[in-house]
């Protein structure tokens, strides 16, 4: 299939290949990258041509999830190419280096898909951030702020009171509460990164209440111009909005069912707008946080570990390894919850958790002095090992901090409030009491914090260092069990 789409050069490359670089030839590589290139630019400009609604949340996480499902459905035909030729089960023609070549192709292979919606993403993020400049942007938030108060549509945005007397609720637009109701709430006190953005203070003492309707009229046609720049459409017009402003400013404290407060769900539209344009302009794409960069090599590790796999046992011994890494779960959630109460019940899923992977522990050992017979049992055990052994080491942390006192997560941080008043209840000494133990306790919370993520950092390292230097040791087990008689 490759060779039918892909330019001569290409295919002279790969026959070329076939004869002096297998291990290559089998990972279909070459293949990849020219085609990857090209669903790389459509991802690109697909991201360019979506249009682009700023009154919706920002939705380029969806376009990744669906885009990715596309890339997977694709990978199935390099799989299929790359499974079918089987060089790994050679009997005991051991070379190390070619383990490492073969599960970096594979692992490259399969990132090669997983980030094929990455480029839609990027494309999408900066054609919306460049839908206006910064000046721009940073100037309409504070027309809109200044020109708020003028825009009498909830009333939530002045000084009010509720009369438990007369059950009515009175408000003053003369004073205003609410300031900042569009900027971004994660910028909203950057003074350092965002100086020109009008502080709550300085909105505050620009605002001067008014009758000159005309003036009035012309803050409140600002505000509506800007929020039709965003494709946002109130619903109502200046002179109707003027004429309710000065009304209400005329009379000072007045009843809230005197007046016939205007739709309000614009600001939520404005407010997501701004949102969106300031996460595309400043903000830390999704992409390239470290969690998700976290997450991405594991599933993109994982896939190719059980490529890996497939291809040095028997596929029913594999299909039923991914059985048990399917129902197992399942039954010891179902096993803990009969069996324990409600509050130990993660805690012995977790155990039961443990048992299996200590179970596969114990199976190499067995299957390494083996050398009689093939032993399905151990097979799956063994491939559940290699399957698990990256990511138990953080969840054993993980265990340690949650249901133990090893890393001092149960300790109570009350800052010294019930510990030291009745010991400290002499007058003159309670204050300096509590701030001891007050700094005490935010000293221990943060060193013990940081004593956990080191260890949950190790923990992350370690493992896959520790399979990357194991990987041949890998191929030897299972290529053994493959040489080993069987029961048919």
């Amino acid at each position: 299939m490759f060779k039918k789409f892909a330019p001569g050069f290409l295919n002279r490359l790969d026959t070329y290949l076939l004869t002096k670089y297998p291990i290559i030839w089998i990972s279909k590589i070459h293949y990849l990258l020219w085609f990857g290139l090209l669903l790389y630019v459509s991802s690109a400009i697909i991201g360019f041509l979506v249009p682009i609604n700023l009154t919706s949340r920002a939705d380029d996480g969806l376009w990744f999830v669906l885009l990715s499902v596309l890339a997977f459905i694709l990978s199935w035909f390099w799989g299929y190419r790359y499974i079918i030729f089987n060089k790994e089960k050679n009997f005991g023609n051991l070379n190390f280096s070619d383990e490492y070549k073969n599960f970096l192709l594979v692992f490259f292979s399969i990132a090669i898909f997983a980030w094929f919606a990455s480029p839609f993403v990027v494309s999408y993020n900066t054609k919306m951030a460049h839908l206006f400049t910064d000046d721009e942007v940073v100037q309409d938030i504070n027309t809109l702020n200044e020109t708020e108060p003028f825009v009498p549509t909830s009333y939530y945005s002045y000084e009010n009171t509720y009369d438990t007397l007369k059950k009515q609720t009175y408000f003053n637009i003369n004073k205003i509460t609410s300031y900042n109701n569009y900027t971004p709430w994660r910028y909203l006190n950057d003074t350092v990164n965002f100086p020109m953005v009008l502080s709550n203070y300085k909105l505050l003492v620009s605002y001067k209440p008014s009758t000159d309707f005309n003036f009035v009229k012309s803050k409140v046609a600002a505000h509506i111009s800007i929020c039709k720049k965003y494709g946002v459409f109130p619903s109502f017009n200046e002179n109707e909005m003027a004429a309710i402003y000065i009304k209400a400013q005329k009379a000072g404290w007045m009843d809230v069912q005197e007046i016939n407060f205007g739709n309000d769900y614009y600001k939520e539209e404005m407010r997501i707008a701004f949102n969106n344009l300031f996460e595309a302009k400043f903000g830390t794409l999704f992409l390239w946080k470290k969690d998700f960069l976290w997450g991405m090599f594991y599933f993109i590790f994982s896939l190719s570990l059980l490529l890996v796999l497939f291809k040095l046992n028997y596929w029913k011994q594999f299909l039923i390894t991914m059985i048990v890494l399917a129902l197992y779960p399942l039954f010891i959630y179902i096993l803990s919850q009969i069996l324990f109460k409600h509050s130990s019940a993660e805690n012995a899923f977790q155990c039961f958790v443990f048992l299996l992977f200590a179970s596969s522990i114990i199976s190499l050992f067995i299957t390494a002095k083996n050398q009689t017979i093939f032993k399905p049992f151990f097979n799956v055990l063994n491939q559940l090992f290699f399957l698990l052994i990256i990511f138990m080491p953080m969840i054993i942390v993980n265990y340690l901090r949650r249901y133990t006192s090893v890393f001092h997560n149960y300790t109570s941080y009350n800052y010294g409030y019930d510990s030291m008043k009745a010991s400290a209840y002499v007058e003159g000494q309670e204050t300096q009491a509590l701030d001891y133990n007050y700094y005490l306790d935010q000293y221990l919370n943060s060193y013990w914090q940081e004593e956990y993520d080191f260890w949950f950092m190790l923990c992350k390292w370690v493992p896959i260092i520790l399979f990357i230097i194991c990987l041949p040791f890998m191929k030897k087990l299972f290529v053994k069990q493959l040489a080993l008689p069987r029961k048919t």
